[in-house]
Parts: structure tokens; C-alpha cells; sequence
């Protein structure tokens, strides 16, 4: 059902139906779904965003996980 759902937002979204879902999984193996163009949606390219994908979230991470450690030492939660 996520599919069908990606699939019609993407069409709305960019008005054209030449684009693809393709499955992008999060760094831990969490899935996860992409819509890209169609000359995107080749095997090198699609290794080339997983892997830009990957490195983004882990950066995201290791930030959040420093600002926690900010937050703890203040005194702070996360949810403050």
C-alpha cells in the first residue's frame, strides 16, 4: 500500500508519471522508499544515492548524539 500511496504523490507532485519508487534503506537496514527520475533509477546511480543517503543519516546522527550529550551535561532533555 506505501508503494501505490509513493507512487500517486509522486505523480502529483511533479505532474508527470516518468518517475520511479525505488527502495532505499535506511543505514540500519530500516526500509525505506525514493522516488527519483527514471535516469536515476539505474543500478550505479541508485549505489551512488544509497551510499549519499547513508552518509547523510549517519552525520545526522553522530549530531544528534552530540547535542544530546550537550543537553545532558546542561542539565537538559531532549524533550526540553
Amino acid at each position: 500500500m506505501l508503494r501505490e500511496y509513493a507512487t500517486v504523490l509522486g505523480i502529483l507532485l511533479t505532474g508527470r508519471m516518468g518517475h520511479q519508487l525505488v527502495e532505499l534503506p535506511g543505514p540500519d537496514g530500516s526500509p525505506g522508499f525514493a522516488i527519483v527520475e527514471a535516469s536515476a533509477a539505474d543500478p550505479a546511480k541508485l549505489q551512488g544515492l544509497r551510499e549519499k543517503y547513508r552518509r547523510f543519516v549517519t552525520e545526522q546522527q553522530a549530531l544528534y548524539n552530540e547535542l544530546d550529550g550537550v543537553a545532558r551535561a546542561s542539565g537538559l532533555s531532549a524533550e526540553d
